[in-house]
């Protein structure tokens, strides 16, 4: 079992190193309204739903859910149809994360160069060998004109 204590100590080293706007918008009341609102719009009224939608909006701004996969969370998580998740999906992306865009698109590719940092020195700390790339030989053999 995952020690409560542990969790809260990892989010709050990974919200330190979040970019201001993120961390603002993570615990911004008006995006708290925003979800709330949506959440009526599409018939959401249960506790459980609304936990589970604010728990998906703060993965996304956490960099831990890319947007493009945020729907499908939505559906198969939430149980909800394709259609209705991608309407929710859409309505949060357009009301919360594309005023985040370009902060968001800097967190996910630092996030991307970090993993491949660590599978790299996973690679190495196996003692495994980084195979060479493999050379393509792009020289024409039939020696003709392309035009």
């Amino acid at each position: 079992m995952t020690d409560p204590k542990n969790s809260k100590d990892i989010f709050w080293k990974e919200y330190e190193k979040l970019p201001d706007i993120i961390k603002d918008a993570l615990f911004s009341e008006e995006n708290f309204t925003i979800v709330s609102s949506i959440c009526e719009k599409y018939n959401l009224k249960d506790d459980e739903s609304k936990s589970q939608l604010m728990k998906y909006v703060g993965k996304t701004l956490m960099g831990k859910l890319p947007i493009k996969e945020f729907f499908i969370n939505l559906e198969l998580e939430m149980n909800l149809d394709t259609k209705r998740a991608r309407e929710i999906s859409d309505d949060i992306d357009r009301k919360i994360f594309s005023h985040l865009r370009i902060a968001l698109n800097k967190l996910y590719t630092s996030n991307v160069a970090e993993k491949d940092i660590l599978s790299d020195n996973k690679e190495e700390e196996k003692g495994t060998e980084k195979k060479p790339p493999i050379e393509i030989n792009n020289t024409d053999p039939y020696k003709e004109s392309l035009i």
